[in-house]
């Protein structure tokens, strides 16, 4: 069982990644429109000072995604295609878990059954069917 844990610990960090990206993205893309509207704002150098948090915020968000891994920016589907993946395997892993342990106890049960016959001391003679010498029958004539 400690490998579905293990699995289970893994798929939640990896969701937790894939969620953060999720996030980080999004704000990025929401950035990023802000930076390509200054190519057509008649006062570029007015428009970016108007808008310096969301040029921060686009400089901070691309480096926490490069720290991340992600070099390209994927589309809002796939990630959600990749966090709805890992949802499905977690539960299929939860669900694998749980029928371990269920047969794990029944295990335990029958081992203990097992071992308390093995071990009982001998049942008493009391207890077992009383013995019957044969009975011969004659006859009186």
């Amino acid at each position: 069982m400690s490998f579905h844990d293990q699995r289970i610990a893994q798929i939640n960090s990896e969701l937790s990644t894939q969620k953060l990206i999720q996030k980080h993205c999004d704000s990025y893309r929401l950035c990023r429109k802000v930076i390509e509207d200054c190519k057509s704002a008649k006062n570029p150098k007015a428009y970016r000072s108007k808008h310096q948090a969301e040029y921060q915020l686009h400089d901070s968000l691309k480096k926490e995604l490069q720290d991340l891994g992600v070099t390209k920016i994927p589309s809002s589907n796939k990630i959600l295609k990749r966090i709805e993946n890992l949802e499905s395997e977690q539960a299929t892993t939860v669900r694998k878990k749980q029928e371990l342990q269920k047969k794990q106890k029944t295990l335990d049960i029958i081992r203990q059954n097992f071992t308390a016959l093995l071990y009982a001391p001998e049942i008493s003679s009391d207890l077992l069917p009383a013995k019957r010498e044969p009975v011969s029958v004659t006859r009186d004539k």
